[in-house]
């Protein structure tokens, strides 16, 4: 009888044990392991479940919990007044399923925010900003106007090195950082609408509590899940007057060779805040042909390489979030061809909006003494002639800047602030 109740007892106890497991396993299926793994993280971020982290879909709500997950395990203190900032955009692809609507549908997704508190009482008033997008094109129903360069449609367009290795390193950097000191203050952030335009960056940079002024130098990480031949490419080199100096002091101690990109300029969140007049450091591993198409999965990544890079962040990141001085800002004089595939000839010196959310195309950015500079355009004017040729989208724009030569006069036609003005420019 003993035995028999002693039996039950252990069932009962045993039993519960279990279920309690079972329910902590359902509660925290999208929190971080005790031991973060950067792989976990993309195969978690690219997986079937999140279809491709589209923005305002359930796949973008499962990624921003598990990053939310992640930011409070590591005791990360929210910068606005939660983890979440709101960010609208329009969703053109709304306007392909009802052409009768006025115009694009006006969506919600979300930018995860936090931040580790420096311990210096005067420089914790300072900040680097480490982030990576985690949206991605979804299902890419709509082919090239979602960006995809798939010839199969409706596909899950898994993102693993666009951006899940972003996203997976930056977390890395979390979990490193979460228990060493430092004396600035680091902001963590996942970007959302990176894909449509930078819309959540420039966002953030809209809505920040302290002055833009505040922030020493910002990290981007975009695609660093194919490192080969220990080789990869940091932009932004010389945005700041010690930024190359240190990149080299941190590569070489890294057994890792750095190609060094001066601009910060570019098609990624750090544009936002170069623009800014912020320093910057974008690491990129460099796209392949899986690039926007539904076949960059984790499988194909390189997650020792990933670790390497992520070890080389830290070593800069934490140079400069201890440094005495801060970084010193430099505006880069552009190249000809910068951001420009190799046979274009000429560059109007602009940074286009290619979130394709107006007709034309919007100047998000403008390079000193370069054409349309010189010109009189400003940030903010829509492109919709471009050598008396229509410009509708980023497609047709390149079009035409392929047809143009070196000290060919062309005029541009823009509408500012609901104006339409013509620039004679020289290239």
């Amino acid at each position: 009888m003993k035995k028999t109740i002693f039996l039950l007892a252990f069932f009962l106890l045993t039993t519960n044990i279990f279920a309690q497991e079972n329910e902590h396993l359902l509660n925290n299926r999208e929190s971080e392991p005790v031991v973060y793994e950067i792989k976990k993280a993309v195969y978690f971020l690219a997986s079937e479940e999140l279809q491709g982290r589209l923005p305002s879909t359930q796949g973008d709500s499962l990624a921003v919990q598990y990053i939310t997950n992640i930011f409070q395990k590591n005791n990360l203190k929210p910068l606005f007044s939660t983890f979440h900032q709101e960010v609208a955009f329009k969703d053109i692809s709304s306007i392909m399923t009802n052409p009768k609507q006025a115009g694009p549908k006006t969506k919600f997704s979300r930018n995860v925010v936090g931040v580790l508190e420096g311990n210096d009482p005067i420089l914790k008033n300072e900040y680097i900003v480490i982030g990576a997008h985690f949206d991605h094109l979804g299902l890419a129903k709509d082919g090239i106007i979602s960006g995809s360069r798939s010839k199969e449609t409706n596909k899950i367009h898994y993102g693993a090195d666009d951006n899940a290795s972003g996203v997976a390193l930056m977390l890395d950097l979390v979990h490193k950082f979460s228990s060493r000191d430092r004396k600035r203050s680091i902001i963590f952030i996942a970007f959302t609408c990176e894909e449509t335009g930078l819309i959540g960056s420039r966002k953030f940079l809209e809505e920040l509590p302290f002055n833009p002024k505040q922030i020493v130098a910002m990290f981007n990480f975009d695609m660093v899940g194919k490192l080969k031949n220990n080789s990869l490419t940091i932009g932004g080199s010389k945005t700041s007057k010690q930024s190359e100096k240190i990149i080299k002091k941190y590569a070489k101690a890294n057994n890792l060779k750095v190609s060094l990109s001066p601009s910060g300029m570019g098609p990624s969140d750090h544009a936002s805040f170069y623009a800014k007049n912020i320093p910057v450091f974008y690491f990129t591993t460099g796209a392949d042909s899986t690039y926007h198409t539904n076949y960059d999965k984790p499988e194909l990544l390189n997650y020792k390489g990933m670790k390497k890079v992520s070890a080389l962040a830290f070593d800069i990141v934490i140079d400069v979030a201890n440094r005495k001085d801060r970084l010193k800002f430099k505006v880069v004089k552009e190249s000809t061809n910068n951001g420009a595939r190799p046979e274009l000839k000429v560059t109007l010196g602009i940074m286009p909006d290619v979130s394709g959310s107006t007709e034309g195309i919007r100047i998000d950015m403008i390079s000193p003494d370069k054409p349309a500079y010189k010109a009189g355009l400003q940030i903010g004017d829509v492109i919709i002639e471009l050598n008396e040729k229509k410009v509708t989208d980023i497609y047709s724009y390149m079009n035409i800047l392929m047809s143009l030569n070196e000290n060919q006069t062309v005029k541009v036609k823009v509408k500012r602030e609901g104006k339409t003005k013509t620039f004679k420019l020289k290239l």
